[in-house]
Parts: C-alpha cells; structure tokens; sequence
C-alpha cells in the first residue's frame, strides 16, 4: 500500500541519490578520460594544446558549479519545506481572488520569475564571464543582459502557457487526463516548434536567406539529394553574440528549415560547411523532430499515470505543500521532483541524441562523399568550440547529446 510516510522517505531517498549521482558525473567530469589510449587517440588528430583548451574550457567554473547546482535544488527544497511558497500562493490568492486565470496564472508567473531570479549567478557567470573569459564573447555585459531579459520574457511566457494548458487538460478531463495530456501538450510542443524560425529566432537575429551564389546552389542540390523540400537556406548572425560556429535543423513538415551561423561560413572552407549542412540534412532525412515529438509524447503518458496514482499519498504529505491535482499550487513541488528526475532519465535522452547524431553523420558522408573534410571539419568544430576531448566515459554515456570529437572523426573511416 501507498503510505504518505513512504512517499515522504521515497522523496529523501531519491534527494540523496540524485546528490550522489551528480557528484559521481560531476567528478566524471574533472577527472576526464584517464585511460592513456584515449589521449594517444587524440593525439592522432589534435596538438596536446587543443586537448589542454578543451579541458580548461570544460572545467572552467566547476566549482561554482558543483555549489550552485546543489545549492540550487537545497534552496527549494527550503522553500517548499518551510510553507514560503504555501504562503506566497495564499498571498497570490487574497490579492487576485481564487479563480484559475488569476491566482493561478499569476502564481505560475511569480513562480517562474523566482526561478529565474535564483538562476540569473549561474546564468550570468555561465553566459557572460565565462564566455568572455574564454575568448568567445562578442558583446558586453550590458548587451547580454538585455538579451538574457529578453530570454527570460519569451522563456517565461511560453512556460507559462504551457503550464496553463497541462493544467486546464487536467481540469477538463478528470481522471482521463493522462491520456489526453500528451496530445495537449504535444501539439502545443509542435506549435512552438513551428512558431520558433519565424517568430523566436528574429528576436534576437537578423535571419536572412543565404546570398545566391555556387555555394547556396551546391547545398540546394544536397537538399535535394537528401529528399528535403526546402526553398531556402537560413543565416544568423551569431557573430553578434559570440565566436560559436554551429547549424541547426529546426521545424517539421513543409515547416521545417536548416540554419547556419554565420561563423561557420566565415571560419570553414566551403567543403566544410557544406558537410555540416550535409549533417543537417541527415536529422530531416531521419524526421528527428518528429520522433522527439513523438518519444516525448510517450514519455509524458508514462509519467502521467505515475503522477496520478501517487497523488493522492503525495498530497497527504504537508509540507509538500500540494492543493487540487491540478492547482498551480502543486508547481513548485513538482519543480524540485523534475529537476531530480531528470538526471535518472538522462541516458534515455543522452542514448536517443547520440544515436540521432550518428544517423546524421553517416548521411552527411554519404551525400557528400568528402570523407577526409568531414575528418578536418569535425576537427575544426572541436578546435574552435574548445570541446573536451578526454571526457569521462561514463559522462558521456549519462548526459552527452553528441558522440565525443573522436569518435565522430573515426566515423570517416
């Protein structure tokens, strides 16, 4: 039987497994690779600099962190433990009056402000000083912080509508909601999806077609090749910001879109960034963002029918300070069980990514055939973004979206 009692101990229990599980990644990660092969790999492709770069890059803040991070969840844990957030949803309420878009679509709000607020340390440090310190920056602090606001309106207000529609699924159709949830929020995920290229993006670049030219012919002909139907090719100037060099495969349907940063076509030959725009090419011959979609979908219906047959132990449980299964109430408590059940569920996501990755690839070879580019593209990519050439095996098998620089350059031959 499903006690309070052992849903409270469940609750300690998974904190502390999430605190030791993040130590073990976290050390992981400053310990690197200690395996002699794997640096003499490296060393087959990169100078002993680029490997020394890469880790100060990787390691640079690890500290703050290590302290942030945990300090971070121990804060809300605080929060929701000592009634603060029960009080600040009672003060909500006794301003705005009860009522579903009032008191809970201002406490949502409230609730995601104050995240950012104790996320902006990590965000600037991680943003800016880093960034700066690094040598990628472009822009000063003035100027990132205008753009982290911006962010935080477009982040806050999507949130927010999303949290709105999970709520009002849940409202609507009582004890069917489970099933219902993951097509709500699935089309919602597919309406930003599409929304994004043409109405997130020109935010915060200037989004332009690439200039006519052999170039932009030579990668039409690739698209084509590849089975997409694409009209145009996208360029931001990223250049803007930082010294980053990227693209991107965005969309779905006759939505869908490729980008480039216009770092990369600055900082690569012509043969490399058509290889990297070859790799994008490869996730829309896959429909990656449409398996996403759908993997998340499913992993949602799963959580959902946990959620609801845990409830009614985890709202007897005071001081987790629970309303009505679909109050905004419940928000700050499920915040603290997400963001620890993330990390558990990371190899899924990390496994899935880096399978999806490995599929671009080997498109990418196959279409363009320039197998000895695709080695000095892929070395360059690591060069200029400072990649962490030695990482801990382990680290990337649990939270590594990509296959690491190496393994992905021995993939050309």
């Amino acid at each position: 039987m499903i006690t309070p009692e052992k849903i409270e101990k469940l609750f300690w229990v998974l904190l502390v497994c999430w605190f030791l599980l993040r130590s073990l990644l976290l050390g992981c990660q400053y310990v690197g690779d200690t395996d002699p092969g794997a640096l003499e790999e490296d060393l087959k492709y990169f100078s002993l600099s680029d490997v020394d770069a890469g880790r100060e890059y990787a390691l640079r803040g690890f500290w703050f962190k290590t302290l942030y991070g945990a300090l971070f969840v121990f804060v809300l844990v605080f929060l929701v433990r000592s009634g603060f957030m029960s009080g600040i949803w009672q003060k909500i309420s006794s301003l705005t009056g009860e009522g579903f878009f009032r008191s809970d679509l201002a406490f949502i709000v409230a609730f995601l402000l104050l995240i950012q607020v104790l996320s902006f340390p990590s965000a600037i440090y991680f943003g800016h000083f880093r960034e700066t310190a690094a040598g990628f920056a472009n822009i000063g602090a003035g100027d990132w912080l205008l753009k982290h606001l911006k962010s935080v309106v477009v982040g806050v207000g999507f949130e927010t509508a999303g949290i709105m529609l999970l709520l009002s699924v849940m409202r609507w159709f009582p004890g069917r909601w489970p099933v219902v949830l993951p097509l709500a929020m699935g089309s919602f995920a597919l309406a930003v999806t599409i929304l994004a290229p043409v109405v997130i993006t020109p935010l915060f670049y200037n989004q332009q077609p690439l200039e006519p030219g052999p170039f932009r012919e030579r990668l039409l002909d690739m698209a084509a090749k590849a089975g997409m139907k694409v009209e145009e090719i996208f360029v931001i100037d990223e250049s803007r910001y930082s010294r980053h060099t990227n693209a991107y495969f965005t969309g779905i349907g006759r939505f869908r879109r490729i980008v480039l940063y216009d770092n990369l076509i600055k900082s690569h030959t012509p043969d490399e960034a058509a290889l990297i725009f070859a790799h994008e090419a490869g996730h829309w011959r896959h429909n990656h963002v449409a398996w996403g979609l759908t993997l998340g979908a499913l992993g949602l219906l799963a959580a959902g029918f946990v959620y609801q047959l845990l409830f009614p132990a985890m709202a007897q449980v005071g001081w987790f300070g629970l309303g009505e299964v679909a109050s905004a109430k419940n928000l700050p408590f499920m915040m603290i069980l997400v963001t620890l059940l993330q990390l558990f569920v990371a190899p899924v996501e990390s496994q899935i990514s880096q399978l999806m990755e490995r599929q671009a690839d080997r498109v990418a070879l196959e279409l363009t055939g320039l197998r000895d580019v695709y080695r000095d593209a892929q070395i360059r990519l690591a060069r200029d973004n400072r990649s962490d050439l030695i990482p801990h095996p382990f680290r990337v098998f649990w939270l590594y979206s990509h296959p690491p620089a190496v393994e992905r350059i021995k993939a050309a031959f």
